[in-house]
C-alpha cells in the first residue's frame, strides 16, 4: 500500500500524465539523434525507431504507450488525490509547523541535491517542494480520519472489535544468560541476572510505583532503541506478528493505561505499556489508518470521491477518467469479497522475529 508518486492542476491532469511521458520519449530520441557517434534512428512511417532486436523494431509510440500504461494513469491519479486534497481541507498553523520543520530535517539530512531528486521521484520540482508535500500528507491524513469518525459506526467499530487496536510503549532491560525450554511447541524463557541487571529492573519498577510518567522510565532505563522516544513502539493489533511471542501475547491483553507484568523473552526482561486503545486517540497515526484501509478500502477511497464531488471536479478526459474509476472501483471491489473472509493470525504458529521492539 506504498502509493507515494504523486500533478499540479487537476483539470489538466490527462495533459500534463500525457506530456510527462512524451517529455521522456522527445528527450531520449533527441539524445540519440545528438549522438555524434551513432547513427540518426530509422523512421517508419513517421514515428521513430528507438531500437531494434532480432529484427523487431520498438517504436517511440509503442515505447510511449507501455510507459502511460505502467505510469500514466498512476501518475495522474496521484496528482487528482493531491489537488483534491489541497483544496478540500483548510491548512491550519499546526499543519504549517509541522511542514516546515519535516522539511528542514529533510534538507539537514540530505542536502539540497539529494532532496531535490527525492521530491522529484514524487512528482514535485525542487526541494523546497517538501514543505508543500507534507502540507498535503496531513490534508489527506485529516480527510480521511474525518470520514472514518463520521462513520464510526460501520467502519471503527467493526475494525476495533475484530482486531483490538492499540498503541504501545515498553521498558527492556537486557539479560546476558537467558535460558530456555520449551513443551508442546510453547518455549519459556527464564532470566538470570547479575547483580546490576536485576538493580536496573528494580529501579525501573520504582519508578513506576512512585507514579513516574512510563515514557520518562522509559527515556531513563530502556536498553531498546525506542528509548529515545520514551519506549514508544506505535501501532499494535492482534494480527501484529512482527513481535516474539511472549511479548505479542502478553501487548494483546492490554487496555488503555495498564502497564503489564515483567515478562521474559529470550533478550531479557520486557515492561509493556498500552498507550490507548481509543481509535479516536490514534487517528494521526498512520500505521493505524492503513490497517483500517487494507479492510475498508472504501474508507480510503470514498472521502476523496466525496471531496472531488463537493468541489464539482470531474476528469474530462474520457479514457483517463474511465481508467481511474476502473482502479478505484476495483480496489473498493477486494473489501466487498473480504468481508466473510478475515481471519486472525495464529500466535503459536509465528515465527519469532529478533526485533522485539521494531
Amino acid at each position: 500500500m506504498d502509493t507515494k508518486e504523486i500533478l499540479k492542476k487537476f483539470w489538466f491532469v490527462g495533459l500534463i500524465a500525457i506530456l510527462f511521458v512524451g517529455f521522456i520519449i522527445i528527450y531520449i530520441v533527441q539524445m540519440i539523434q545528438n549522438q555524434p557517434v551513432v547513427k540518426s534512428p530509422k523512421e517508419v512511417d513517421g514515428n521513430y525507431i528507438v531500437y531494434s532486436i532480432n529484427g523487431e523494431n520498438y517504436t517511440a509510440d509503442e515505447f510511449y504507450s507501455d510507459l502511460y500504461d505502467q505510469y500514466g494513469i498512476s501518475t495522474a491519479y496521484d496528482r487528482y488525490e493531491r489537488y483534491i486534497c489541497n483544496n478540500a481541507v483548510e491548512t491550519t498553523s499546526d499543519m504549517e509547523t509541522v511542514a516546515t520543520n519535516n522539511a528542514a530535517y529533510l534538507l539537514q539530512q540530505y542536502g539540497e541535491e539529494s532532496l531535490t531528486e527525492q521530491m522529484r521521484s514524487l512528482g514535485y520540482e525542487n526541494a523546497d517542494d517538501a514543505y508543500d508535500y507534507y502540507i498535503y500528507l496531513q490534508k489527506s491524513m485529516k480527510l480521511r480520519s474525518d470520514y472514518l469518525t463520521a462513520h464510526k459506526d460501520d467502519i471503527l467499530d467493526p475494525f476495533v472489535e475484530a482486531n483490538h487496536p492499540k498503541e504501545i510503549s515498553h521498558i527492556l532491560i537486557t539479560v546476558d544468560d537467558i535460558t530456555s525450554e520449551t513443551t508442546d511447541g510453547v518455549t519459556t524463557y527464564t532470566a538470570n541476572p547479575t547483580d546490576e541487571e536485576q538493580a536496573k529492573l528494580d529501579a525501573v519498577l520504582a519508578a513506576l510505583e512512585e507514579g513516574q510518567a512510563f515514557a520518562d522510565v522509559a527515556t531513563e532505563y530502556s536498553d531498546d532503541s525506542s528509548a529515545s522516544s520514551g519506549g514508544a513502539l506505535g501501532y499494535f493489533d492482534d494480527n501484529n506478528t512482527s513481535y516474539v511471542t511472549v511479548f505479542a501475547e502478553t501487548a494483546r491483553t492490554l487496555t488503555g493505561g495498564q502497564v503489564s507484568e515483567v515478562i521474559t523473552s529470550q533478550y531479557g526482561y520486557h515492561i509493556i505499556y498500552c498507550d490507548t486503545d481509543q481509535p479516536e486517540e490514534m487517528m494521526d497515526d498512520t500505521d493505524f489508518l492503513n490497517a483500517v484501509f487494507a479492510e475498508y478500502p472504501s474508507a480510503y477511497y470514498q472521502p476523496l470521491l466525496d471531496a472531488a464531488n463537493e468541489l464539482g471536479i470531474e476528469i474530462s478526459d474520457s479514457e483517463l477518467k474511465a481508467a481511474i474509476e476502473e482502479d478505484i472501483n476495483s480496489a473498493m471491489s477486494v473489501e466487498e469479497n473480504t468481508d466473510d473472509t478475515n481471519t486472525g493470525s495464529d500466535p503459536e504458529t509465528t515465527t519469532e522475529t529478533e526485533s522485539e521492539a521494531q
